[in-house]
């Protein structure tokens, strides 16, 4: 058999196409045709019209009930006068005569019901199945937004926000760029007196002059049943009609009258929700006095600075009754301690603590855990005071930032990391506000990224939140860390490269010499003196056998040693008072602790009553004490603490002047220079002599000794090859091994902190010293180059500027005196005009008398 006779075999794939396709065939003969389910118009029916318009309305209304099929004829029963009504409600085309027969269909899940209406109704009847066909020449309509606020009533709105719906309308727009009409046939209607009357229910729905439709407010609100009003009419070929058939209809009239009587309070929703309403109104009055309490609790401690929250199971509140929990935290006893006293705050504890424990037995039924503090309505949780803190921030912030306006402003910041491992950091920000300089802590924010691009990315996307300029700082105060005040990737310079090029930076003076003292204190000979001494206060404080030794010993001297103790060393590196005390306080003087340690460690070392470990560490003490290379360190540290410690406290103080500030870390570099160890060591020898006579008094031991000296040490050489030359130069004497690596590196160390930590701001200083009051009286006596500096970082120009302080410091005793001064100047002034206007009348009357001749 040849190829073009060989029989066509189908694929499996096209065998399942026709497969499927035949099914689907099938399926859909079997389906309900579209023009089943739309309306349809029926047999026309022969009639007459005129030019104008005239229709006879033969329709059917289709509603589906479950009890069959009714037909009601409209023709059957209707007045004359109805009928017209009735058949005005459809105008006809003058052009063309033509029957409207139409089928409204409603579905249900019952059945079909066709209503004829040309069968019998009533009047009312009529008129609203003529809506009805009149609502199918509408066009549906989806709401807008806006129509949404305007004309379409919430869920389960109670009878106030019904009441304040409708009083929202009228809302009746004079000018439509769609459509022309008779404004004042449409938003009035005229009585049998000709009298017109506004249409204060119908309210127009308009988006930039185009109209969209047309609502009936009463029917939105009141209405049992949609209308054509209540979804939105644009049925605007027969409006006139449309209104008037609505006006008229019974739907609309009830719907008035229920907002009558909603409004006189006599509505059947109005006295059923009565009581209802009065106790929402009074659970809303003792929830507003609840939080109010909550609020000056939680600004009650805000201001002690006190923690809320106590532990996990202490806060709930099934558990606030058991004898085990005493403390809840500082929250819920301040809680509880003003709800014995408020009865308000009492109930809402109660009716919180009921819940918590009826909801926690009902998850135990169920084998859940529990957890938060019970009822979700409660006020005391942790999510109200996490609201009522954000909420104080809030009003705190926007305070500030109406004081900051504008105007220019500076900045500090400090970060810290507290217990929860989490580095925070304190922005604050100082302006003025009203003559006074205004220090504000502005926000505390979570540090992600520590270096200086990261600080610098923070901040400004705190201020661009808050709607803060950041270009507006002046000034910043920052620590001396490297990510803050580096020259090119700091913080600081990252200010003056972005925002403001003269932005001045500043540095806490004070810290930066503590930085300074701290820098000098990593050298080898300080960490060992400074951990000795922290080491020997923290000896006698660990045991109270340790420290009745010591008070012992304490007591049975004499003079104001009896008022001293040791001093412990600060884990805090940055503040070294802690190190000055310890060191004055057992060396410096003859009235030092230093002998009544040594019998205190004595008498331990030797006691039966410690055990041995005590006994060996208070002899390892009591030798390192009398070391003489810990003396000597010591008297290095305490010249080095004379010199620097007045200089640090006077920086603290209040109203100090920046310029003697200045000239005074400028001598501290001057003293540092001139220190000289040769006295140095002389008064540690003289110290050591004076603490043997001392102790040589107090029956202690021949073998307890003060050095004076350093121990001999063996010399070590290295060994030389044969054809090296040089000896070694490094010094023998362990005297000149102490000056060269511990005495010259702890000065050199302080010298160049000095140096490089404190910026070169003296121009600055030395210009603002001209704006205080107190020295205005030498403001005639500048030099031509003073202010310069200021002038240019404010951007004025230096002449305008030294001419206005001049005027202005002539200017200033005038407005700085005293009310009596100023009333008694002005007394002054008429006492000597009244003076002088007398003698010049009396000079006057003198030259007018005439003199008799003689």
């Amino acid at each position: 058999m040849s190829d073009n006779n060989k029989k066509y075999v189908k694929g499996g794939a096209q065998k399942t196409r026709e497969k499927n396709k035949k099914l689907l065939t099938d399926s859909a003969k079997k389906c309900k045709k579209i023009s089943n389910i739309f309306y349809k118009t029926s047999s026309p029916v022969n009639s007459e019209c005129d030019s104008r318009s005239t229709a006879t309305l033969q329709k059917k209304h289709t509603v589906q009930d479950s009890t069959g099929v009714i037909n009601i004829d409209l023709d059957s029963s209707l007045t004359t006068n109805q009928k017209t009504t009735a058949t005005e409600s459809v105008l006809c085309d003058s052009r063309s005569t033509a029957t409207l027969q139409k089928k409204h269909t409603v579905q249900d899940s019952t059945g079909v019901v066709n209503i004829d209406l040309d069968s019998s109704l009533t009047t009312n009847q009529k008129t609203t199945a003529t809506e009805s066909v009149l609502e199918i020449e509408s066009l549906q309509y989806n709401l807008s937004s806006n129509e949404e606020l305007l004309f379409k009533l919430k869920k389960n709105a109670d009878i106030i926000e019904k009441i304040n719906f409708v009083k929202q309308h009228p809302i009746q727009p004079s000018y439509f760029s769609n459509i022309r009409l008779d404004l004042e046939k449409l938003y009035f209607r005229k009585t049998p007196d000709d009298k017109k009357i506004a249409r204060k229910w119908l309210s127009v729905f308009c988006i930039v002059n185009e109209l969209k439709a047309m609502y009936c407010p009463f029917c939105i609100v009141f209405s049992s049943s949609a209308t054509i009003f209540s979804k939105g009419c644009n049925n605007f070929k027969h409006i006139y009609d449309v209104v008037k058939i609505h006006e008229d209809s019974l739907t609309h009239r009830r719907s008035v009258e229920a907002f009558i009587q909603s409004t006189n309070e006599k509505s059947i929703e109005f006295g059923i929700n009565n009581n209802l309403m009065t106790l929402k109104k009074n659970q809303i009055l003792e929830n507003i006095h609840v939080i109010n309490e909550i609020f000056e609790i939680i600004k009650l401690l805000g201001r002690q600075n006190l923690p809320l929250r106590g532990s996990k199971n202490s806060e709930s509140l099934y558990k606030w009754n058991d004898e085990d929990n005493l403390n809840k935290g500082n929250f819920l006893e301040l809680v509880q301690f003003t709800a014995k006293r408020d009865a308000t705050l009492y109930k809402h504890l109660n009716t919180a603590i009921e819940n918590s424990k009826r909801r926690k037995a009902n998850l135990e039924k169920k084998s859940l855990v529990s957890c938060g503090r019970g009822s979700l309505v409660t006020l005391l949780s942790k999510n109200t005071v996490n609201k009522v803190i954000l909420s104080i921030v809030k009003s705190i912030r926007d305070k500030i930032k109406l004081e900051l306006g504008e105007q220019h402003f500076s900045l500090q910041i400090d970060s810290t990391q507290d217990v929860s491992v989490v580095d925070q950091a304190a922005v604050c920000i100082r302006y003025i506000y009203e003559g006074e300089v205004k220090e504000r802590l502005f926000a505390l924010l979570k540090v992600v990224d520590s270096s200086g691009n990261g600080y610098y990315n923070m901040l400004k996307q705190l201020f661009s939140e808050h709607s803060i300029k950041f270009n507006n700082i002046i000034g910043e105060s920052f620590d001396g860390a490297a990510n803050m005040r580096g020259e090119y990737s700091g913080l600081q310079s990252k200010i003056k490269n972005q925002e403001n090029p003269k932005a001045i930076y500043i540095w806490c003076y004070s810290h930066v010499l503590n930085l300074c003292i701290c820098d000098t204190c990593k050298s080898l000979e300080a960490k060992n003196l400074f951990g000795f001494l922290n080491r020997l206060s923290t000896f006698f404080s660990e045991s109270y056998k340790r420290m009745l030794v010591w008070l012992q010993e304490i007591n049975s001297s004499l003079g104001s040693n009896k008022l001293k103790k040791l001093q412990k060393i600060g884990e805090n590196n940055t503040r070294w008072w802690s190190r000055e005390k310890a060191l004055y306080w057992i060396f410096d003087g003859d009235q030092c602790l230093f002998p009544i340690i040594i019998c205190a460690l004595y008498h331990i070392s030797i006691s039966s009553n410690f055990e041995p470990k005590v006994c060996f560490e208070a002899s390892s003490l009591l030798h390192n004490l009398c070391n003489f290379k810990i003396i000597l360190t010591a008297h290095i540290f305490l010249n080095i603490f004379k010199i620097v410690g007045p200089t640090s406290r006077y920086l603290q103080t209040k109203g100090m002047d920046l310029l003697s500030a200045w000239g005074m870390i400028d001598s501290i570099k001057q003293e540092i220079g001139r220190l000289s160890f040769d006295c140095i060591l002389n008064k540690s020898i003289n110290f050591s002599n004076n603490m043997n006579d001392l102790l040589s008094s107090m029956n202690l031991p021949d073998d307890i000794l003060v050095s004076s000296t350093f121990p001999v040490t063996r010399k070590s050489r290295k060994k030389r090859m044969y054809d090296e030359i040089c000896e070694d130069e490094s010094p023998e004497l362990p005297l000149d091994k102490f000056r060269v690596d511990t005495y010259q590196t702890i000065v050199d160390q302080i010298t160049i902190s000095l140096n490089e930590r404190f910026t070169d701001n003296n121009k600055l200083i030395a210009d603002v010293q001209y704006l205080l009051p107190k020295n205005f009286k030498l403001i005639e006596q500048m030099p031509n180059t003073a202010l310069k500096h200021l002038a240019n970082l404010a951007n004025l120009e230096h002449i305008q500027l030294c001419l206005e302080l001049k005027n202005f410091s002539k200017v200033y005793p005038k407005i700085n005196m005293s009310t009596i001064e100023k009333t008694k100047q002005i007394y002054h002034q008429l006492d000597t005009e009244s003076d002088e206007n007398t003698d010049d009348n009396e000079e006057n009357m003198y030259e007018n008398t005439a003199f008799p001749c003689k």
